[in-house]
């Protein structure tokens, strides 16, 4: 008996069904897959450290975008002796890096030891690139991302479960389908019409130890994001949720300014704009007159952007350029606050800079290195702060900080407490901050 035409489309539809998401997975694999992640990597790292500053992968800024040049520069000329050396390029009388030159305010850029491996791996991160991710609504932000992780199981588990869906309505609907046209062919009325809850209903009553599996697996895993989810209300760092960055209203590039020397920034100490982190505890928003000790003989950017947001600088002290001198109205700047801890939480900056030579870093993450724009890299939880103290070794004898060194002194001296805790404490080869008291309540709360 040939099947019933309702069946032939439900079976037709779900074919195509299965087919176009089969298709599309492959694509997604294919396309994660055709980015290599260690050129990409180099590239990402070579154009921050030498070509952020000017240009954009894809999109135009004091130079021209990244991407697509080597397309670009295809039978006009030597790409690698322009980047190298873009000046004496120039003087080749080349006809194409002349037009550039004229293009772009006959600006060019400054010579770069770079071997073709590096401008390889640049052209290719270039080309490749992937936009930052979205920002996540407010003033939370996404971290950027690079190229898709072929490794990852979501877009698959996503994919298979769309497919389970699919199948089992489809399904579903097949026998039905089927159910009715043995109902036809004995003369009997179709089975009547059921809504979607209506059959998951009756399934369940017919498939109860199933049904209940599911049921406490479903509740298991809604009761666990919510622990999580709890777990991350409130908290604006860390690897878990985005981190807070909000826009500021000059755009200060720390990396820029605080990074290294070797990569093209000015490795400027964070403790000569941050002065108070070494003497008291708060480490303390700079003053604009800080950054006059600097712009008033620097009033360019490298980028237009960067030359806007030093006037913005002259605007907040009061400062005309022209005339080299102050105008006495100052309009001062909104800076808005990064890391806030709550009022009953004591943190001295003076003690774990000075006294526990920490590195900036420790707390505020690769500052010098990837923000460009400030934002909140550790959660600042009391977990993690606990668990800093649980696990940071503390150097008591050898150095020269007095603290520590009174502390040695006096567990060596009492044999009665002090020296039979010291030999207590290493036992695991170390004196951590708990061992010290950093564990008290009254350490952190006042």
């Amino acid at each position: 008996m040939p099947l019933p035409a309702r069946f032939s489309r439900v079976f037709t539809g779900l074919f195509h069904a299965v087919l176009t998401l089969l298709l599309i997975a492959s694509l997604s694999g294919l396309q994660a897959q055709d980015v290599d992640q260690a050129l990409y990597d180099a590239g990402e790292k070579v154009f921050k450290g030498n070509c952020a500053s000017c240009h954009k992968p894809d999109a135009n800024m004091t130079g021209p975008a990244l991407k697509g040049a080597r397309e670009r520069w295809d039978g006009k000329g030597d790409i690698y002796a322009w980047i190298r050396n873009s000046q004496e390029y120039l003087k080749t009388g080349n006809e194409y890096a002349n037009k550039l030159f004229e293009e772009w305010n006959k600006s060019v850029m400054t010579p770069m030891a770079l071997s073709d491996e590096e401008i390889d791996a640049v052209l290719y991160y270039a080309d490749n690139y992937a936009p930052p991710a979205p920002k996540g609504g407010g003033d939370v932000a996404q971290a950027p991302t690079g190229p898709t992780d072929a490794g990852s199981l979501w877009p698959w588990m996503l994919v298979l479960i769309l497919l389970f869906v699919v199948v089992a309505l489809s399904l579903t609907g097949v026998k039905k389908s089927l159910a009715n046209a043995v109902q036809e062919a004995e003369g009997r009325e179709p089975l009547p019409d059921r809504t979607f809850v209506q059959s998951v209903q009756e399934w369940a009553w017919n498939n109860k130890g199933l049904a209940t599996v599911i049921g406490l697996a479903v509740t298991v895993w809604v009761v666990l994001a919510l622990w999580n989810f709890a777990w991350t209300i409130g908290v604006y760092g860390g690897d878990e949720v985005a981190h807070y960055r909000p826009e500021q209203p000059i755009a200060f590039n720390h990396t820029l300014h605080a990074g290294s020397a070797g990569d093209g920034n000015l490795a400027i100490n964070c403790q000569y704009c941050h002065s108070g982190a070494e003497k008291s505890k708060h480490a303390g928003i700079p003053s604009a007159n800080v950054c006059m000790n600097c712009h008033q003989a620097v009033n360019q950017g490298r980028t237009e952007a960067g030359t806007a947001d030093i006037q913005k600088i002259y605007a907040a002290v009061g400062w005309d350029p022209e005339t080299m001198k102050y105008t006495g109205e100052p309009e001062p700047i909104r800076w808005v606050k990064v890391h806030n801890l709550p009022d009953h939480v004591y943190f001295p900056h003076d003690a774990h800079v000075a006294v526990a030579k920490l590195e900036c870093q420790e707390c505020h993450g690769p500052i010098d290195k990837e923000m460009t724009v400030a934002e909140q890299w550790a959660p600042l939880t009391m977990g993690w702060c606990i668990e800093c103290h649980g696990d940071k070794a503390v150097k008591l004898a050898g150095t020269d900080n007095g603290y520590y060194e009174e502390m040695h002194r006096r567990l060596i001296e009492n044999e009665k407490l002090g020296h039979r805790e010291l030999k207590k404490w290493l036992e695991d080869e170390k004196v951590t901050v708990k061992e010290l008291g950093g564990w008290e309540c009254a350490k952190c709360h006042y």
